[in-house]
């Protein structure tokens, strides 16, 4: 027993290993594999569904004759079985699939029945290969598709109008010639015809070819229309899997895109905190030492530098908390029109400022963020010229706008390159203008100048029209005069802006002349009609596609034109019927104009809101269960018992806002369903009882009003109403099933903008995780070092505004130890934005090699600058 249960063992590891082994060699397979093997599947089912069909058939149909023999039912058969195989294969080896059916099409019109079952697979065939098959190997697929019909077109001529060449077989293989090719096309009758007349009148040749024509003709309209269906569904199937390649895409960009999200919040708060603080420990060292020699002398002097310091510490304190705040502020940002304020800090920093603007002033056109860029522009220029252009340097700025860009250029006639032998590397600052600008679609350069100083100039590209602005068009905005005016707050992405759309000078010049309520009502009906428009979406290439497919994709992007006119093509098309039906309950039966007017405009209210199915859908069949519910609560006087014949459209409104509404629009469209369904149902047994649905619903609050059976009427109706809600349901459950497989380009489009809001999310979620975990050590550090030089500041008040008055020596030392504190401050900040820098991306010395995301909390700030003083150390060793 123990050998039997070992071999037992044995033979069902064998077993095992044998499936594995077939499994991978199906998975092997060119165009084989999990993903097709559920395809393969259905198209199994559906094989042997028609082969079944195809059997039973045979029973009642006759035999026919060929090209060489004649045959039988079972011989007919027996040729349509092989056509099982490529029709199994049509989707998973298209083209392999189509040349095996032509080969056993040729085979059986050559040497079996001229028809057989399997003929009517052929627009399937064609059809499939022109769809899943190669775009490039469409001609000879067409071509092989005509040649086919040609033959087939002249083996029926032949067979049906001559009769088999060996019509004894198997018996004889003799031929008669005379009756056969080619003596037979001379003949006055084809002796295979059974009614001689039409061969009699035209002769046999004459005979032959009509018929051969006309089978060919008839195959020929058939494998056309197909081929358009082909092209057709392929131009729209290609833009499916472009759609499908995006969203996948976008699925796998999501930790890619978390990752740069957290990268640029670093970089971002390097950038920032170079501009907030640098600036300003860079302003509190220039005042402190002009302190220390001017204050000196004159204590009202010490007064006034003391008190710009403690003003210009506690500033940055303030932007520095506003920095790191996760959730942001709402307080305005610091823009174009705060420049003017800017250059008057500037002016007691031993330095002379001037300031010149050519052109008009066009504020209102710059993007988004793009103030608060030249801003800081501005700003880093200023502190650039502090640092190195030396003590009494000029500096000008020069501000140029054009229709199409503003530039702003910094010069000074400071020291130039004179400034970088001091060993000094190019700071921050240059490289976070650089991102500011590039990221508006601009350019920034800055150098030394040939003949000494340096400049800077950026470039920044205007908004190329403005929504908005008021009917005089593009105002002239004085320096200096309010805030930078914004269009909206939509987000951007990086290196590019999004220009905004609105009427031209033009149109703006015929609003101005009209009045205001004109005005209005014209930027309704505008707003109104963007609002009606189909919603745009990215097909994918379109370089290789034929009129048809072309054609295919314009009606695919403009779904509500043809939704439209499909629309009225169906109230064409049944307005008479709704007359009908409505002459019917009249039983007069007289043509009146009045009553067909009012059947036409019947059918348009009933089918109107199927014109916005797909643009709205759930508003759509929310109208569609509205009208329904008022037409079955109409009395008999008015409106039939039985269903308007334009109402089984409402089933194509179920249909449309599951599918392209809401993903749990299906509840409320079911509950909808049942209810009008069930009130059908009431309806039609109301009818019968001789009542209304008003009387029965009546009833329920009054029930001693009326003596029909409420009951019997309210639960009759579900027999009936139930098929109605059996077809609803049927709808729903199929548009599920094709929202879940995505194949539908609105169904993916919606798939797609949820995937890029979920995208925004993750990078807002990312980039906020980023600043809680570098910020708090962080802006500790900054605000520790600001709150230092506040108090330093505090302590020289009190000791410039004490009694005596301190000397000279007293107020020199005061000014020289606050800066000495904003210099080693100043230090200590760029190691920390070194730390920032390098874990960053956005800087061009570190693109080549990134640092991967941290996916475990950092050190504390002390601890990766010990860390960076440490390999300092070892590198100089």
């Amino acid at each position: 027993m123990a050998d039997i249960g070992r071999l037992s063992d044995a033979l069902r590891l064998r077993i095992m290993e044998w499936f594995t082994r077939l499994r991978r060699w199906w998975d092997a397979l060119p165009g084989l594999g999990r993903a097709t093997s559920h395809t393969l599947v259905y198209d199994v089912m559906l094989t042997v569904g028609l082969m079944t069909l195809i059997t039973l058939m045979a029973t009642s149909i006759d035999s026919g004759p060929g090209l060489l023999f004649n045959s039988t039912t079972t011989i007919t058969v027996l040729w349509s079985l092989p056509a099982a195989v490529p029709l199994v294969l049509r989707r998973v080896w298209p083209e392999y699939a189509a040349w095996m059916y032509v080969a056993l099409t040729f085979a059986h019109l050559v040497f079996g029945p001229a028809i057989v079952f399997s003929d009517f697979f052929a627009p399937i065939m064609l059809y499939s290969v022109l769809l899943y098959g190669k775009a490039a190997h469409t001609i000879r697929f067409v071509t092989a598709a005509c040649a086919t019909t040609v033959f087939a077109g002249l083996v029926w001529g032949v067979a049906f109008m001559l009769g088999p060449m060996f019509p004894a077989a198997p018996w004889s293989l003799t031929v008669d010639w005379e009756s056969w090719l080619p003596h037979a096309l001379f003949l006055p009758a084809c002796p295979g015809y059974d009614s001689t007349a039409q061969s009699m009148r035209y002769g046999c040749g004459a005979a032959v070819a009509i018929e051969g024509g006309t089978g060919a003709a008839a195959i020929g309209v058939c494998m056309v229309s197909v081929i358009i269906m082909a092209f057709w569904q392929r131009a729209l199937r290609a833009t499916l899997d472009a759609m499908r390649q995006r969203n996948e895409a976008l699925e796998a960009r999501k930790a890619e895109e978390a990752r740069i999200a957290s990268l640029a919040e670093r970089a971002r708060i390097a950038r920032d905190m170079h501009d907030v603080v640098a600036h300003t420990l860079s302003t509190i060292i220039v005042q402190a030492d002009g302190g220390r020699y001017a204050g000196a002398n004159d204590i009202t002097v010490a007064r006034t530098t003391m008190a710009t310091i403690r003003s210009e510490a506690t500033r940055a304190q303030h932007d520095m908390r506003r920095l790191f705040d996760v959730f942001g502020t709402a307080e305005t940002p610091q823009g174009y029109a705060d420049i003017p304020v800017l250059l008057n800090k500037s002016l007691n920093a031993s330095m002379h400022v001037s300031r010149t603007v050519s052109g008009t002033v066009q504020e209102d056109r710059l993007p988004d963020h793009a103030g608060e860029a030249l801003f800081r522009v501005v700003q880093e220029g200023l502190t650039n010229a502090r640092k190195y252009a030396g003590a009494g340097a000029h500096v000008h700025i020069d501000e140029s706008w054009t229709p199409t860009d503003v530039t702003v250029a910094i010069t000074d006639d400071g020291r130039g390159a004179q400034a970088a032998e001091d060993g000094h590397a190019p700071g921050y600052g240059l490289m976070g203008m650089r991102e500011r600008i590039e990221a508006l679609g601009g350019n920034i350069t800055a150098g030394p100048r040939p003949n000494g100083g340096f400049a800077l100039n950026a470039v920044v590209p205007l908004q190329t029209e403005i929504i908005g602005t008021d009917s005089s068009g593009v105002k002239d905005s004085p320096i200096g005069s309010g805030s930078s005016a914004r269009a909206d707050g939509s987000d951007r992405l990086a290196g590019s802006y999004l220009r905004r759309t609105a009427s031209n000078s033009h149109d703006r010049g015929i609003d101005s002349r009209l009045p205001r309520w004109s005005r209005r009502f014209i930027q309704w009906l505008k707003r109104t009609a963007a609002a009606l428009r189909s919603r745009s979406f990215d097909q994918g290439d379109v370089a290789d596609l034929n009129w048809i497919g072309r054609l295919a994709r314009w009606t695919q992007r403009h779904y509500l034109l043809m939704d439209i006119l499909g629309t009225v093509i169906l109230v064409v098309l049944f307005h008479s019927s709704t007359y009908y039906d409505l002459q019917v309950l009249a039983n007069d039966g007289i043509w009146d104009p009045a009553e067909h007017t009012l059947a036409t405009l019947l059918t348009i209210v009933l089918l109107a809101p199927l014109a916005f199915r797909r643009r709205f859908p759930e508003t759509s069949a929310l109208v569609v269960a509205l009208l329904s519910g008022m037409q079955l609560l109409l009395p008999p006087s008015i409106m039939s018992n039985a269903a308007l014949a334009v109402n089984v459209f409402a089933l194509v409104s179920v249909y449309s806002a599951v599918l392209y509404g809401r993903e749990q629009a299906w509840r409320w469209v079911s509950v909808a369903l049942v209810v009008d369904s069930w009130l059908y149902g009431i309806k039609l047994m109301a009818g019968r009882s001789g009542t209304s649905p008003v009387r029965v619903l009546a009833q329920l609050v009054m029930p001693d009003r009326y003596s029909s059976d409420i009951w019997t009427i309210i639960f009759g109706g579900l027999a009936p109403g139930g098929m109605v809600m059996l077809a609803g349901f049927a709808c729903i459950a199929s548009a599920r099933w094709v929202r879940s497989r995505g194949a539908n380009a609105l169904v993916l489009q919606q798939r797609e903008d949820a995937l890029r809001a979920e995208q925004q999310r993750q990078k807002v979620l990312a980039a906020n995780l980023e600043r809680e975990r570098i910020g708090s050590a962080m802006q500790t550090e900054v605000l520790a070092t600001l709150e230092s030089v506040i108090a330093q500041t505090t302590e020289g008040m009190t000791a410039l505004n004490s009694s005596p008055a301190p000397d000279d020596t007293q107020i020199s030392a005061l000014f020289a130890a606050i800066g000495a504190r904003g210099r080693a401050a100043l230090a200590h900040m760029r190691e920390l934005l070194t730390v920032l820098r390098e874990t960053g991306f956005s800087d061009e010395q570190h693109a080549g090699s990134p640092a991967p995301l941290q996916l475990r909390p950092l050190g504390s700030v002390d601890d990766q600058l010990l860390q960076r003083r440490q390999t300092k150390t070892k590198l100089t060793e």
